[in-house]
C-alpha cells in the first residue's frame, strides 16, 4: 500500500455564546456569531461546504471534533464539558480539504420558530448524526428522524451521515444489532414519510481508527475534486503495480 500526504496549513476554532437565542429568530450564522478570528482566511471560507455535527447530549460529538480535528488524546476527551454553544472549525490544511465543522448543542431545537432554519440548513453540505450506541435509542432516534425530515425539506441536496458512535464497549454481534435495528428503523419511517434522503450509516469510535475512516467518507462526498483525483490515484496503482494508493490529510488523517 502506497500512500501520498499532504502538507497542513491552518485550522481555527470560534467559539460563540447563545446568550438570549431565544429572545427572537436568528439569521444564523450572521447574526448568531461574532468571529474571534480574523484574517484572509475568514472570507475564503465563506462559500465552503458545512458539515454539521448533530445528536443528543454526551452523545460524543465535541470528542469526536476534538480527536479528529485537533489531535486531541481520546482519554482526554474524558475531561471535556457538555456543548452549550456552537463550535466552529474552519478546516483549511490543504485545497482539496477544506470545510467547515459545526458542534451543534443537543439540547437545542434548530428548527424552533426560534431560529431561521432555511439559513441554518439551506446551505449545509451534510449532516452528521451522533448516536450513543450505548445509551437508550428511543430518543435518539426520535430526533435523527425529525432531524432529517425537517432538514431535507429545507434542503433536498444535503446529505446524511449517522454515527453509531462509542461501540467501542460492545461485542461485534451487538454492534451488527444495533446497527441494523437504527438503519432499519430509520429507513422505515422515511419510507412512512414518503422522503428520500441520501442516508448512510457507519459504526465509530474515538479509540481506533473506524472515526477516521466514516469522516473521511463524509468528506469525500463533499469534494468536488474527488473524480479526477479517484482517476489520478487509479493511474498511480496500475501504473506503480500498487495494490492501494491513498491521498492522507496529514493533520486530520483523512483521506481519500
Amino acid at each position: 500500500t502506497h500512500r501520498i500526504t499532504m502538507a497542513s496549513s491552518r485550522s481555527r476554532e470560534v467559539r460563540d455564546d447563545f446568550a438570549g437565542y431565544d429572545a427572537a429568530p436568528y439569521s444564523m450564522p450572521t447574526e448568531m456569531y461574532q468571529e474571534e478570528a480574523s484574517g484572509s482566511g475568514s472570507s475564503s471560507m465563506a462559500n465552503k461546504p458545512s458539515i454539521l455535527l448533530m445528536g443528543l447530549r454526551r452523545s460524543g460529538k465535541s470528542s469526536i471534533q476534538k480527536v479528529v480535528f485537533h489531535k486531541m488524546s481520546p482519554h482526554e476527551t474524558l475531561f471535556l464539558e457538555s456543548t452549550n454553544k456552537i463550535v466552529k472549525n474552519d478546516i483549511a490544511n490543504n485545497s482539496f480539504v477544506q470545510f467547515q465543522v459545526w458542534d451543534m448543542p443537543g439540547q437545542i431545537d434548530f428548527f424552533d420558530s426560534t431560529f431561521d432554519s432555511d439559513l441554518i440548513f439551506g446551505h449545509g453540505g451534510a449532516i452528521v448524526f451522533i448516536i450513543d450506541a450505548q445509551d437508550d435509542l428511543t430518543e435518539a432516534l426520535s430526533k435523527l428522524q425529525h432531524t432529517i425530515q425537517k432538514a431535507h425539506e429545507v434542503n433536498k441536496n444535503i446529505i446524511f451521515d449517522v454515527f453509531i458512535h462509542k461501540v467501542d464497549g460492545l461485542s461485534d454481534d451487538h454492534k451488527i444489532a444495533c446497527q441494523r435495528d437504527i438503519q432499519m428503523q430509520t429507513e422505515q419511517e422515511l419510507a412512512e414519510a414518503r422522503i428520500q434522503p441520501r442516508v448512510a450509516f457507519h459504526l465509530t469510535s474515538i479509540y481506533d481508527h473506524s472515526i477516521f475512516e466514516a469522516f473521511s467518507k463524509v468528506i469525500q462526498k463533499l469534494i468536488p475534486q474527488l473524480p479526477p483525483l479517484e482517476n489520478l490515484l487509479d493511474m498511480l496503482t496500475s501504473s506503480s503495480h500498487l495494490e492501494k494508493t491513498f491521498l492522507f490529510d496529514v493533520v486530520s488523517k483523512i483521506y481519500i
